[in-house]
């Protein structure tokens, strides 16, 4: 029995497969019919792709594995167009291109179109639903033309009829007919958005099968290895993930299942996640996997994952999953409908909040900022210049942690102050705009927004959001006009975005920097693109240039809470006055807006102000000087607030 089939990308330097799940739609299913393949893909022996995928870690010197994984309403045309566009791309990038040792994977689980369980949909429905369809119908039809025709007619029998029965209690039932009726159908409605049948195969199908396409690649490297008769040691092969919407929940769940659970010691009971300090907390887990694989790089796109586990103090998959790699990727965007709409309608009845604040997915983080490019900020302010939803993750720890408090009031407070965000590099894509088509002239005319209409709501205001028609309107036109803008996959049609995935998956972060010149011509290549970064305070010992970011601080508690206590006799500002820092250096400028929120009377409080620093090229300024601000010095502003400052390069 053939539990799985793959295809070989044709002409591509780099060594790329992608690899199917044949498990079914339905486990009943009795005929599957052979893909259609496109031109730039062959069949190939599931068991020989395996062989090749070895033999090509083997032979390179710096073996690297790259695995995609697609999301959810990814049926399998649609999949087999969007790993060979990946493998074309992958193709035109000569910086990935000239990579020794890298071999590239589609991996395939199975994710079927929105409507299409639509016909079996009847003879799936299960006994009790289907009377309660019959009831509702029966009572509809029994009532409702009776009481439309009561109020039309003589007739002796309708005279009975209204003698009876009361007119009042046939409003009732034709109410409980059509209620009854409208859940069972609204139950058939949710089955066919294919979102649970997607999450059921996802977990059943989709992450057992890639481990065991994982392990298989790890016992043929061995296996090769060992047969060649060679004295050297087994190679270490770099294994890196990309992961898009429901992907990265297939990801995570393999590479937590991967991992050893019990590598690590158990100090306690209650020695779980962030609730064992720092010196009794065990050893990082490994980043190896298998025999010869290292964990290296996760890129994750609209991933379909509450927000919550980014900042939970329990351990959960997520985190499990983060702490065996080197380097993390976000890539997002406001406008994501899919998620913000579908998923979110979906997950109401799975997952346990009492508030609407709750349940974004990360694949909806934005960036707080009224530029575009590369953006630092210092690492205390991280999580404030980060929102998912209605509230930042600043606003959603605290949120978090007060009810924890309440819930636990003899509970030490955490000890650690959300770690797990710092570990992602963000790129913001709400704005982007971008060719589809690298065969098309590169000018601005070829562009096109990407992802959402690309209105640029922050450029006076950096809290600025989305409003509530225009959200409507995204959703309406991405199922309406053919995904155009694509607002849950455009990052796999834009040509930078794709660049920026695939670099920073085969390439790592050091190397994607070198494909580019340097730090701030990545930046400048976002910036004219109208895609945010957030480089994750991780990554800022690797940074190069004279620009140095602040330093990481410590450990510490959560912030205090942002009211003052009752009695304290602190007075509320109304407002604060914006520092002129144009003209300082920037080591100066940080320790302005320091001095600025070091007032007497508000320890404990948030800083009145974020500097948020943007690197761009300035002939005319020395280095690291302050070029402009936003906004504008003099001026007062509600607190807290960010300041966007350029600093010249």
């Amino acid at each position: 029995m053939d539990f799985f089939r793959a295809h070989q990308a044709v002409g591509t330097t780099i060594p790329t497969y992608f690899i199917e799940s044949t498990a079914p739609y339905n486990v009943d299913d009795t005929v599957v019919p052979p893909p259609a393949l496109p031109p730039e893909l062959s069949p190939i022996d599931s068991e020989l792709a395996v062989k090749q995928i070895a033999a090509g870690l083997l032979n390179g010197a710096d073996p690297n594995l790259v695995v995609m994984v697609h999301g959810f309403n990814n049926p399998e045309p649609a999949v087999l167009r969007m790993y060979t566009s990946a493998a074309m791309a992958i193709q035109r990038d000569e910086k990935i291109r000239s990579r020794q040792g890298l071999v590239c994977v589609g991996y395939r689980w199975p994710s079927e179109k929105m409507g299409s369980p639509w016909r079996g949909t009847w003879d799936a429905l299960p006994t009790l639903p289907t009377w309660l369809l019959y009831f509702g119908i029966i009572v509809v039809f029994l009532t409702f033309p009776l009481f439309y025709f009561a109020s039309q007619t003589k007739q002796w029998w309708i005279e009975v009829f209204r003698y009876i029965w009361n007119p009042e209690a046939v409003h009732v039932i034709t109410l409980l007919g059509w209620s009854v009726a409208g859940l069972v159908l609204m139950a058939t409605l949710l089955r066919t958005i294919v979102y649970f049948r997607d999450n059921y195969r996802a977990s059943n199908y989709g992450v057992p099968d890639l481990i065991q396409v994982i392990r298989a690649i790890d016992a043929e490297v061995v296996r090769q290895h060992d047969e060649s008769g060679t004295t050297a040691a087994r190679p270490r092969v770099q294994l890196s993930f990309i992961g898009h919407s429901m992907g990265g929940f297939v990801v995570t769940n393999a590479i937590r299942t991967l991992s050893d659970v019990f590598a690590a010691p158990v100090e306690a009971l209650n020695s779980y996640g962030l609730g064992a300090s720092p010196g009794e907390r065990p050893e990082s887990p490994s980043h190896a996997i298998g025999k010869v694989f290292e964990l290296k790089r996760f890129v994750l796109a609209s991933p379909d994952i509450p927000a919550e586990t980014l900042l939970s103090s329990r351990g959960n998959f997520l985190a499990s999953a983060l702490s065996r790699f080197d380097e993390a990727y976000l890539f997002s965007n406001e406008g994501d409908e899919v998620l913000r709409q579908i998923s979110t309608l979906a997950n109401y009845f799975v997952f346990p909040t009492k508030s609407r604040n709750h349940g974004f997915r990360l694949g909806n983080v934005e960036i707080l900022s009224r530029n575009f490019g590369m953006i630092d900020v210092k690492e205390d302010n991280l999580l404030r210049v980060l929102r998912i939803g209605n509230l930042t993750l600043q606003e959603l720890y605290d949120s978090l942690e007060d009810a924890k408090a309440e819930r636990q009031p003899n509970a030490s407070p955490a000890l650690a102050q959300a770690r797990l965000p710092k570990v992602f590099t963000y790129f913001d894509c709400t704005d982007y705009v971008d060719r589809d088509d690298p065969d098309k002239p590169a000018i601005s005319a070829n562009e096109r927004p990407l992802l959402t209409f690309a209105k640029w709501r922050k450029r006076h205001d950096a809290e600025a959001k989305l409003r509530w028609y225009s959200h409507l309107y995204l959703l309406v036109v991405y199922v309406v006009r053919h995904q155009r803008p694509n607002v849950h996959g455009g990052y796999f049609e834009g040509l930078l975005s794709q660049e920026l995935i695939y670099r920073l998956a085969c390439l790592g972060y050091d190397g994607t920097v070198t494909a580019y010149g340097s730090e701030v011509a990545l930046g400048t290549a976002c910036e004219q693109k109208q895609i945010r970064m957030l480089v994750s305070p991780d990554l800022w010992k690797r940074r190069t240039g004279p620009v140095a970011p602040p330093p990481p601080t410590d450990e510490k508690l959560r912030t205090a809470t942002r009211a003052a206590a009752p009695g304290s006799g602190e007075a509320a500002t109304t407002g604060a006055a914006v520092p002129n820092l144009v003209g300082m250096s920037i080591v100066a400028a940080r320790a302005a807006v320091a001095a600025v929120g070091n007032i007497p009377g508000r320890r404990g409080m948030e800083p009145q102000f974020m500097l948020l620093e943007i690197t761009r090229e300035a002939p005319n300024q020395a280095t690291g000087t302050v070029v402009s601000q936003t906004p504008p010095p003099g001026g007062r502003v509600k607190e807290p607030a960010s300041i966007e400052v350029i600093v010249a390069k």
